[in-house]
């Protein structure tokens, strides 16, 4: 019989291919499973992180124990969180709601139009009913799994601060071995340093264009200031791209609102604060 294939070849795979093979896609599948666990934990370290160094210093310089510099520092880190919200948050809400009153946007109002209804249907009214259950029921549940979530992440970056000079012996449950265990102090304090430090020198820059962005706006009479400065201060985390971003609804809403020459000012302005975060905040940070 005449042979259609004269090079065959044969694969042989080994059961040990194969067997890591199945092993490695479980572990994928186990990590996905738990990639919202490792993500708090992930959250708790980064605050971790951000906070270590002042927890350091106050163990180093004031001798505070350990268990009460964390503590301090957690109050004083809410307590200036209170703080810049107190400050921010009133003309931030003053200023959208004056926002969304001048430029009467469509789908508000469309939603506002929605809660007119005749007393006299009531299966609009109860339908209606029934959406706002729905809906105050979905913003409830969110906020309290907002919070819960929040304090989780909280609670597990106590737990790495009061562990943090032990972290690197867990790997202790894997192996014994002197060394591994000295490679792994020194993985966990170079992530702390430039994990922590990029951190915290991010939540600077954050603050600090924030309020630059808004005094200059003020100053220069531009409406929306607070909203502006916010979008401007929540877009540094993107590096490069966000001030660009930010700059744009500032110069639109200049431009109509006191013609094109103040427009022309507002550009000049973000190219002045960006021109001072390349040039002097960033290599400082």
């Amino acid at each position: 019989m005449l042979k259609l294939f004269k090079n065959e070849k044969h694969i042989l795979i080994s059961p040990s291919i194969v067997i890591f093979t199945t092993f490695f896609l479980l572990f994928l599948y186990f990590i996905y499973q738990i990639s919202n666990i490792l993500t708090l934990f992930f959250l708790g370290f980064i605050i971790m992180v951000a906070l270590q160094p002042f927890v350091h210093r106050l163990e180093t310089k004031l001798r505070f124990p350990r268990i009460l510099a964390i503590i301090t520092t957690y109050i004083l880190v809410f307590l200036s969180i209170v703080g810049i919200l107190t400050f921010i948050i009133p003309p931030l809400v003053s200023q959208l709601i004056q926002f969304v009153k001048t430029f009467n946007l469509p789908w508000l109002q469309n939603g506002i139009n929605n809660f007119n209804f005749s007393l006299g249907d009531v299966g609009t009214i109860v339908q209606q009913l029934g959406q706002s259950v729905n809906t105050i029921y979905g913003v409830v549940t969110s906020t309290f799994s907002g919070v819960f979530t929040f304090l989780i992440v909280l609670v597990i970056s106590l737990y790495l601060m009061l562990d943090r000079k032990n972290l690197h012996l867990r790997i202790s449950w894997f192996t014994r071995n002197h060394k591994h265990l000295k490679t792994a102090e020194e993985f966990v304090d170079s992530l702390e340093h430039q994990l922590g430090g990029w951190v915290r020198g991010q939540l600077i820059l954050m603050v600090t264009i924030g309020v630059v962005t808004y005094v200059g706006l003020t100053l220069l009479s531009v409406p929306y200031a607070a909203p502006l400065a916010l979008l401007a201060a929540s877009l540094e985390i993107l590096p490069n791209l966000g001030p660009t971003l930010a700059a744009i609804p500032s110069i639109i809403i200049a431009y109509f609102v006191a013609g094109p020459v103040m427009g022309l000012v507002v550009l000049v302005f973000y190219t002045l604060v960006q021109q001072l975060e390349n040039n002097f905040l960033v290599p400082k940070i």
